[in-house]
């Protein structure tokens, strides 16, 4: 056939065989390292028998039995706002002892300065008011208060007795001086008001002590009847002879 063949004649030609050049990339592909290990992994499984191939181990699951009920403890997590309480009161402090320093130096009588000095220096403790009565403006007591008890007063102004008892002083006051004589017997001297006193002699026991507040109704000392009680008064270091005593015991001025 050596005439040409239109194209549209090859179209309706039927063709048995094709033949299909496919030309070779000059890069060289690059091996698959996971697909080989895959397969070499899946043609052992194949070939190896299943009862011989090891058990894969069961995942254990870590539980921690707290107890029926219970629940783990929870730590205690820092607030904000308590950080912030800390910084507040740290600031105060500061604020306080920077206000201290500044009014010690250009205050000095302020009264924040005033109260830390009392503080750390004890304030004087006020005066007391100091008696002025005269002893003819007291009306005294007895110093014995047992029935049958007789006391004299001599001519030189001493008040005596001698019995087993308890002995009182005449009026309230503060004892000035307790002293203990050589034959054992105490001596206690009492200031009813600046300038009148009275001096009890021949005690057995002596209850107060120096600077104690005594009172003509409780007992300072005891007789224990072995030797004469003895009471002076004195106004001003002078002795007091005007007085004597009534049917009771009690001393009455004689003016």
């Amino acid at each position: 056939m050596s005439e040409p063949i239109d194209y549209a004649e090859m179209l309706e030609i039927p063709v048995s065989t094709l033949n299909v050049t496919k030309k070779k990339s000059r890069k060289k592909r690059e091996r698959d390292l996971k697909e080989e290990a895959v397969a070499a992994v899946n043609e052992r499984a194949e070939g190896a028998d299943p009862a011989a191939l090891p058990e894969e181990p069961a995942a254990e699951e870590n539980v921690v039995d707290y107890g029926a009920g219970a629940l783990p403890e929870e730590k205690p997590r820092k607030k904000f706002l308590e950080s912030r309480l800390l910084v507040a009161e740290f600031a105060a402090v500061l604020g306080l002892c920077a206000l201290i320093l500044l009014t010690n130096v250009f205050w000095e009588n302020s009264a924040i300065n005033t109260f830390f000095a009392g503080l750390v220096s004890p304030q004087p403790q006020a005066a007391q008011s100091v008696d002025e009565r005269v002893y003819s403006e007291l009306t005294l007591g007895s110093v014995v208060r047992e029935d049958g008890v007789a006391c004299t007063v001599s001519e030189t102004g001493i008040l005596s007795f001698t019995a087993q008892c308890s002995v009182y002083a005449p009026y309230d006051g503060t004892v000035n001086a307790v002293s203990q004589g050589e034959d054992g017997l105490y001596t206690v001297e009492v200031g009813h008001t600046a300038s009148f006193t009275s001096v009890i002699s021949g005690l057995t026991y002596a209850y107060p002590a120096a600077g104690e507040r005594v009172y003509s109704t409780i007992p300072v000392g005891y007789s224990g009847g072995t030797a004469a009680v003895s009471v002076a008064l004195y106004d001003g270091g002078t002795l007091i002879r005007s007085f004597s005593v009534d049917e009771n015991n009690d001393i009455v001025w004689d003016l």
